[in-house]
């Protein structure tokens, strides 16, 4: 599968793969439900300069609502469910085959994802007038307003992970 470049998966590939980012995403996901996907976005359009409002958010989520819960969510299950033989013991080699398969899958289905969020970049605008690349703070700010969107408050261990994203995704992002 041929997909085209877009600096945006760039961003995102060198952002969840800075020490600490992956295991700070997976944790938002898995405590107020957000989407890896729409967090990259709002740190990449922090990392531009673009403060994003609630209708904005509102509209990415929206506009990648239904691929993610009837395309990324279910690949997601099923890797997950073959990391263990339906009798308990360790999978197999074809077990394992398949997962790596099925993960691979999951992994194109998240870059249509990101394509799709990408398109909506044009729309948001290029930032406020004056606004500085590299804004951590825009970063920060844009993936708490996404938190309360999903109706997510930030504690002490939510502030940590929003940190360690803001901070990679703004190193990452001067690297390009």
């Amino acid at each position: 599968m041929h997909f085209p470049d877009h600096p945006f998966w760039d961003f995102s590939l060198s952002t969840y793969g800075r020490d600490g980012v992956a295991d700070a995403c997976i944790a938002l996901q898995e405590a107020h439900g957000a989407d890896v996907n729409i967090l990259l976005f709002c740190a990449w359009a922090g990392c531009n300069g673009v403060r994003l409002d609630r209708t904005r958010i509102e509209a990415v989520r929206g506009a990648v609502a239904d691929w993610h819960q009837e395309v990324v969510r279910p690949l997601r299950a099923v890797r997950r469910r073959l990391k263990t033989a339906v009798d308990g013991r360790a999978p197999g080699d074809l077990q394992s085959a398949l997962r790596a398969r099925v993960q691979k899958i999951e992994i194109d289905a998240e870059h249509i994802e990101q394509l799709r969020l990408a398109a909506l970049a044009d729309s948001l605008g290029s930032g406020e007038p004056g606004a500085a690349a590299l804004d951590s703070t825009a970063v920060r700010n844009n993936m708490e307003i996404y938190l309360s969107v999903l109706g997510s408050g930030a504690g002490a261990q939510t502030g940590a992970a929003l940190d360690t994203i803001a901070a990679a995704a703004c190193g990452s992002h001067a690297g390009r």
